[in-house]
């Protein structure tokens, strides 16, 4: 690259550096002959013509060419009227080219592209061109002015306004690419805007033909290989390098990428301090877009403006089929932006930690709330998939660390493609959490004091019934029964026995729960032991007030015992039994109303406990007893399966 740089003369590198934004025309090419010929021919022609126009005043002036504004009096309209400057008028070379701008635009006839009325040689040999007269301003002096815009043609959005421009522009190029055309200078300042919204693409002076039809008319893309064009705009093929590749359609896509990249920079894509820095630009081909820029626009553009025209868009009508999308999906991109600036926000909170959990998930919701709606708008906004995957793993980690595992791995579900390794550790925290929710309802359940209420409260109150009534009719009618050690101890023994046959039989209630099964267990186990107790110390030669006594104290210690261990509603039962021993101590004779008295208020105390709400069974209470039945019996029939 430095070696052919060095090689361009003074003259181009200072029309570089000076007017980098003015169009560059190329050296005559071989097909200036030909044209010469029929610019004769057509001088022949004209002077057997009469083309009534009267002059009027200058419009426009370039380097070669002057436009007036004129009357055509047979139709009665104003026309421009383009012919060479009074410098120019003797030089063939600028009358070929004249004519060649006007031969094109006849050759691309299209409604973006300004009508050709006549095309004619004045007496002295100067080409005259009668076109459309545009009354109108250069698109480069509004794309940049939203005031003006607005003001012209009541467009708001200004971008919108703007690529509506662009679009139609490569309509005019499709149809010129069609016709085999190449423009080879697409700027803002060869478009213009007319009054009432018409969009034109001018100076066709240095398009190039793709294809010879034989009139010698057009110069061919093949033979034109000196550099040409607008240097700020020009993609690296137009620099006339050796090697540099040639000129097709995709240099014209190129134009219209570097186009766009100004439309949204604010400046052409290859402005460089000097020369040398600006003509680098054109061969490096890397464009700085904006950071602001949309992603999707941004890839547009960079396609467009790729330094090998392999890679950029195959035609002018697939950039605008990719604007229009653009323009389509720009409603969801807006959505994703603000709801990108909601994820920051949320983020922000989440690493303060400052937060509370409801208003990090009413961020959240908000979050995900704008990225669904960006993409409902447009599915494959990547953008917004990417916004939302971001949010919600932030917010599944929060929850995470918080001890919310099953919340996170919820969240997790929703994303297409969430982080593997974040969501193995989610699952197992969440597992983990189950396994220790479900040991603490084991738990819970085996303590509730629900199940079996009414079969305790019928146990205990069938018990106090017969431990009031017993101890009452001994007291009330003495010798008729004989009542000593081995009766007492006969009575707990069947006593523990009626208890443990009434647990089998309510199986299903009575061994269900922790509190349940201390309960039965402690009157089987207080009964029995009053029993041998009684053995005990009757054969110690003990009496059975001493039998009695020793009994009252073991149904005081046991129900201590219950109080501490399972229900503080055994703290009155317990104070009643030591009250009663201290009582039976002091007098004896009293030992047997002050035992039914005890059991009395034992069993009055565990039925105000345990007294159930209804007698009848619950949907709840019948539905637990039929899952308890169910397991049973099922672990049965696996007892009893024969071994396979």
């Amino acid at each position: 690259m430095k070696a052919w740089l060095e090689t361009l003369s003074d003259d181009v590198l200072e029309t570089v550096r000076v007017s980098p934004r003015e169009t560059i025309t190329p050296a005559r090419d071989s097909h200036g002959a030909r044209a010469l010929a029929l610019l004769r021919e057509l001088a022949s022609a004209s002077a057997t013509t009469s083309l009534q126009i009267r002059g009027g005043e200058v419009i426009g002036e370039g380097g070669m060419g002057v436009v007036r504004t004129a009357e055509q009096v047979a139709l009665g309209r104003t026309v421009a009227v383009k012919t060479l400057r009074a410098d120019r008028r003797r030089d063939p070379e600028s009358a070929v080219d004249l004519l060649r701008e006007a031969w094109v635009s006849g050759t691309v006839e299209h409604p973006n592209v300004v009508p050709i009325h006549y095309v004619g040689v004045e007496p002295d040999g100067t080409p005259l061109i009668v076109m459309k007269r545009i009354e109108g301003v250069e698109w480069s002096k509004l794309f940049a002015d939203p005031v003006e815009v607005r003001r012209r043609f009541g467009a708001a959005d200004l971008v919108a306004w703007n690529l509506g421009i662009l679009m139609q522009v490569l309509n005019a190029l499709r149809f010129a690419h069609h016709r085999g055309i190449v423009h080879r200078d697409l700027k803002p300042a060869n478009v213009m805007i007319g009054d009432f919204g018409e969009v034109y693409l001018l100076d066709w002076g240095i398009a190039v033909a793709l294809r010879d039809d034989g009139t010698g008319r057009l110069p061919l893309a093949a033979q034109s290989t000196a550099m040409a064009g607008t240097p700020c705009y020009m993609a690296p093929e137009m620099l006339g390098r050796a090697g540099g590749g040639a000129i097709t359609e995709r240099t014209d896509v190129y134009l219209a990428g570097a186009v766009l990249f100004e439309l949204v920079a604010g400046r052409p894509p290859h402005l460089g301090a000097s020369a040398i820095e600006t003509l680098t630009k054109v061969i490096e081909s890397a464009p700085d877009i904006p950071p602001q820029v949309p992603a999707e626009l941004a890839r547009i553009i960079a396609r467009a403006m790729s330094r090998e025209p392999a890679a950029r868009y195959a035609s002018v009508e697939a950039l605008r089929q990719e604007l229009q999308q653009y323009l389509e999906h720009r409603g969801s991109a807006e959505l994703a932006v603000r709801a990108t600036e909601r994820t920051d926000q949320l983020l922000a909170a989440i690493a303060r930690g400052d937060i509370e959990r409801d208003e990090i998930y009413r961020m959240f919701g908000a979050c995900r709330f704008g990225f669904h709606e960006a993409l409902a708008v447009w599915r494959g906004n990547a953008e917004a998939q990417a916004g939302l995957a971001r949010a919600t793993i932030a917010l599944a980690e929060y929850d995470l660390r918080a001890g919310h595992a099953r919340a996170a791995v919820t969240l997790l579900a929703d994303l297409d493609d969430p982080p593997a390794e974040l969501v193995a550790r989610a699952k197992q925290a969440a597992d983990d959490r189950a396994r220790r929710d479900a040991a603490a309802e084991q738990l819970l359940a085996a303590n509730d004091p629900t199940p079996g209420r009414r079969t305790r409260v019928t146990l205990v109150g069938f018990l106090g019934a017969v431990f009031t009534a017993v101890p009452l009719i001994l007291a009330l009618m003495p010798g008729k029964f004989a009542y000593n050690y081995l009766t007492h101890a006969l009575f707990s023994g069947v006593s523990a026995l009626v208890v443990a046959a009434i647990a089998w039989w309510a199986r299903d209630t009575l061994t269900a729960t922790v509190i349940n099964r201390r309960v039965v267990a402690a009157a089987i186990f207080t009964l029995a032991g009053q029993g041998v107790l009684g053995l005990g110390l009757g054969a110690l030669g003990a009496s059975i007030v001493m039998v009695q006594l020793a009994t009252q104290f073991m149904w005081a210690t046991s129900a201590a015992w219950l109080a501490l261990t399972l229900d503080l509603w055994f703290a009155p039962s317990s104070l009643a039994f030591l009250v009663g021993f201290a009582i039976a101590a002091r007098w004896p004779a009293t030992q047997l109303f002050v035992t039914a008295a005890a059991n009395l208020t034992f069993a009055i105390n565990l039925i105000v406990r345990w007294r159930p709400d209804t007698w009848m069974m619950t949907p709840e209470e019948r539905r637990w007893r039929d899952e308890r039945v169910a397991r049973r019996r099922a672990s049965s029939r696996r007892s009893v399966a024969p071994d396979r």
